[in-house]
């Protein structure tokens, strides 16, 4: 039986031509996992407020006692995380959590007083947190400072059903003594 060669390469080219076609047209949308705000109800996203209202109070006790770990808790750890850091520098979870820890290290006690928050809910499963406070600490070594200015960003998303920072941002003024 005598076969034709040009079949094969018939075959090939069929099959290139479909997979170079696929690849061209434009992909098909997915629905999305996750609810816009312009859809929810006003229930849903007051709900959504009153959980992050809860949680960043939970987080400025936390603050407060100056529990470091208890704290790293309310942030997602992982590579994609981020955080703008006071002094302008650009950190991951672990340079966030080093450069709270040595601040902590030096008070004796610290009070936050939020003077403006805002929460903003983005999708379902992604929320804004902004706020600006005065915070009033004692050093270790007696010294009471004051920090007139201080406002961040925190972006929360719920993660296997827990909301976790996974950005923040913070801008303070440099502290004042207190007399």
């Amino acid at each position: 039986m005598k076969t034709k060669p040009f079949a094969p390469v018939l075959t090939l080219f069929a099959s290139l031509l479909l997979f170079a076609a696929g690849c061209s047209s434009p992909a098909k949308e997915t629905p999305s996992q996750t609810t816009d705000v312009s859809t929810m109800t006003t229930e849903h996203k007051q709900a959504i407020e009153k959980e992050i209202s809860g949680l960043i109070k939970d987080f400025f006790q936390q603050v407060e006692k100056l529990d470091i770990e208890k704290c790293m808790t309310y942030f997602e750890n992982t590579p994609d995380f981020q955080a703008v850091n006071p002094d302008g520098t650009l950190g991951d979870y672990d340079a966030l959590k080093k450069l709270n820890a040595e601040g902590f290290s030096q008070m004796k006690t610290l009070s936050v007083e939020p003077t403006k928050e805002a929460i903003r809910v983005l999708t379902d499963s992604l929320v804004l947190y902004t706020f600006s406070m005065e915070q009033n600490a004692t050093l270790k070594t007696g010294q009471k400072i004051k920090f007139e200015h201080v406002a961040g960003t925190m972006l929360f998303t719920k993660i296997n059903g827990a909301w976790k920072a996974t950005f923040y941002h913070e801008s303070a003024s440099a502290p004042v003594a207190v007399k």
